[in-house]
């Protein structure tokens, strides 16, 4: 699905449509690796539970309205369509099996929850688009680790058999090995919300190379999980947090991006100035 101005999709079709139909042929590969109600994290049948994500201590108590594309009729219409639904109790997922929900959230929430609370006063909206210097003791694998399991219980079926080292290193935790090729980054979120894309292709006009990436964002942390060399501007690689000993406790102090996350589309951190001039900007 295309998500152009009006006057824009015909050229952007054009030449974006063999590198978006490669890209989302992998996607599927990838997707087929692993049935739909299997646990996202071991892979196994057993019965999926419900969690939050993230957990509520992290913040996620309140109702929330989700929006959803309907994607029969963006693609039937001129726009894309949104469907709203009320959310109560926070958002949750029933993607993990009860042995991964409970094991990741012991071994790897409360580090994550020491990250949330020493950067809740710097996400706001007046640090948007400014670096903010995050300085905190912490068990880094650990934060990674948990941010890493929300992704993936957010986030299509399959990514761990794809990727068996991911699931190693989740479903172990004093497993230390490098994420690569995929790559961890993490941002400040100014406005309260949250933005969860699962895995998404992307493809770039100015290179016209195409991605897989997944992002997750919780105010008031933000989190993409990319699949290849895909540089994200306005984010930091943290990547290596997954190589730090279990017990491993670090002094970080670490300049974070602070972004807007205004609109549903991944790594989309655009201003409310900006979205509003831009739509009101004639089309070619």
């Amino acid at each position: 699905m295309w998500v152009a101005r009006p006057g824009e999709r015909e050229r952007l079709g054009e030449l974006l449509r063999s590198e978006a139909e490669r890209v989302q042929a992998e996607l599927k590969v990838m997707e087929r690796g692993a049935e739909e109600a299997s646990c996202r994290i071991c892979g196994s049948r057993e019965e999926l539970t419900e969690e939050h994500t993230p957990s509520k201590k992290a913040g996620n108590l309140e109702r929330l309205l989700r929006g959803m594309i309907d994607y029969e009729k963006s693609v039937s219409g001129d726009e894309v369509a949104w469907e709203v639904q009320l959310i109560q109790g926070g958002a949750t997922a029933t993607t993990l099996c009860e042995s991964c929900n409970n094991d990741t959230g012991s071994w790897y929430n409360p580090a994550y929850i020491r990250l949330v609370d020493a950067c809740r006063p710097l996400a706001v909206p007046a640090n948007a688009g400014a670096s903010c210097e995050v300085k905190v003791e912490l068990h880094t694998q650990r934060v990674a680790k948990q941010a890493l399991a929300t992704l993936l219980a957010t986030s299509q079926p399959g990514v761990t058999t794809r990727y068996p080292h991911v699931r190693e290193m989740l479903m172990q935790g004093d497993t230390v090995r490098s994420l690569s090729p995929l790559r961890l980054w993490l941002y400040l979120r100014a406005n309260e919300g949250a933005r969860i894309s699962g895995i998404a292709a992307l493809v770039r006009e100015e290179d016209r190379k195409g991605h897989l990436l997944a992002e997750f964002s919780f105010w008031p942390l933000g989190w993409v999980l990319t699949f290849d060399d895909l540089d994200v501007e306005g984010a930091v690689n943290v990547s290596s947090w997954l190589e730090h000993g279990y017990h491993e406790k670090a002094q970080v102090a670490l300049d974070v991006p602070c972004q807007w996350a205004l609109m549903a589309y991944p790594l989309d951190f655009r201003s409310a100035e900006r979205i509003l001039a831009e739509r009101a900007r004639p089309s070619q």
